[in-house]
């Protein structure tokens, strides 16, 4: 008979756990399907969307990819974040009125280079990396102002 190996079940021995997996880089699976999705939404605005969704999700990838970048994962200057945030307003503000979400072929290449540095980066950032850029965008979606991480230091 088998018996099991006695791991620490203290909550201080979880944390060592789960502090060393965030050091880890984000699972392949995990990194294939975010990128994945990331990719289809952009698609699906190409196409013209009949709904919010594809632009929702590509207006997280711009927050994320840019938390990931001030984290060292790659590179996504402040001023290009500002131009990807503007065009997603008035890719947001044409599909309220129209219906219909959809970008022309310079948003598409301006989003794509987006995507492509996303895509980049979950390959190679560590799962901890994720972890805070999502706790970030949570905290943003909650009415936390953005600040890029040197001014949130000064």
């Amino acid at each position: 008979m088998s018996t099991t190996i006695p791991f620490g079940r203290s909550a201080q021995a979880a944390q060592k756990r789960l502090t060393k997996a965030q050091l880890l880089p984000i699972p392949r699976a995990m990194a294939d399907e975010l990128a994945l999705l990331a990719h289809l939404s952009l698609e699906a605005l190409r196409v013209g969307a009949s709904d919010i969704a594809p632009a929702q999700q590509l207006a997280e990838v711009m927050l994320i990819s840019a938390f990931l970048a001030e984290a060292g994962h790659g590179h996504f200057p402040e001023d290009a974040l500002f131009d990807t945030d503007a065009m997603m307003a008035r890719i947001f503000d044409g599909g309220q009125r129209s219906g219909r979400w959809c970008v022309d072929l310079e948003e598409f290449d301006h989003l794509a280079t987006m995507v492509s540095l996303y895509d980049y980066q979950l390959r190679r950032a560590t799962l901890g990396a994720l972890t805070d850029a999502s706790v970030r965008f949570e905290r943003f979606k909650s009415g936390e102002p953005y600040r890029s991480l040197q001014k949130r230091r000064a």
